[in-house]
């Protein structure tokens, strides 16, 4: 099973590598709407810590999107759906694979755009730049289970770049919740043993979505 999961990661990541479309949408899109927080926030460095993790997480939220809106859109466009389907790889296989690649480009995305909301936004988002990459891995975990299944479910309806976020953003609010909290708790020194709370809800999140995602594409796949 470990091979199948490493033969459908590696195949997206080179396609991916070498169109570099998905990195560049994400990567711009990311600067754009840390540029339009930056110039619409206060100038005053106390704003900015106020309003630092939810510029931060709506950054994500919408960069990562992109993400996940092209999970599936290559073998749609080149009809290879079925053939992956037909193929002797197990759809749990086909999920993890495609899960892994929507975590490896959000977390590249996320150490680029880690010093641009320091230089942009927050000057002292830096020092704390471990802690926050701890913490982006840990909610995109979750983000990109349920992004994924929702994806698979999605990808063969019209208007799937609208129904993606309707039927998303819902769902992430606990994530989100905890994603700010436990932000607010390492900006102001006090680390992840400040929110403990929330950490616990943000991995149940993570476990719960992924088992379920994981357990019920076999079924998405087949509509």
């Amino acid at each position: 099973m470990l091979s199948e999961i490493w033969t459908i990661f590696i195949k997206d990541l080179r396609l991916d590598l070498r169109r570099m479309e998905n990195f560049f949408s994400m990567f711009f899109f990311s600067v754009i709407i840390l540029l339009v927080f930056a110039f619409a926030m206060p100038a005053d460095k106390d704003s900015h810590i106020i309003f630092a993790p939810g510029t931060f997480w709506v950054t994500f939220l919408l960069s990562g999107i992109l993400s996940l809106n092209k999970s599936f859109q290559l073998e749609k466009e080149n009809a290879c759906m079925e053939s992956l389907l037909i193929s002797p790889i197990s759809r749990g296989s086909i999920f993890l694979g495609k899960l892994f690649g929507n975590i490896i480009f959000i977390m590249i995305i996320q150490c680029l755009i880690i010093p641009l909301f320091s230089l942009f936004f927050y000057s002292g988002f830096l020092d704390h730049f471990f802690s926050l990459m701890l913490l982006s891995v840990i909610s995109a975990v979750g983000f990109s289970s349920l992004g994924t299944l929702l994806s698979g479910l999605t990808t063969d309806l019209r208007f799937k770049e609208i129904l993606l976020p309707i039927l998303l953003f819902p769902l992430l609010i606990p994530l989100l919740l905890a994603s700010v909290r436990i932000m607010q708790g390492i900006l102001i020194g006090e680390g992840f043993s400040g929110e403990l709370d929330w950490l616990k809800l943000l991995i149940g999140f993570d476990l719960i979505f992924l088992i379920i995602s994981y357990l019920i594409f076999d079924f998405v796949a087949e509509m």
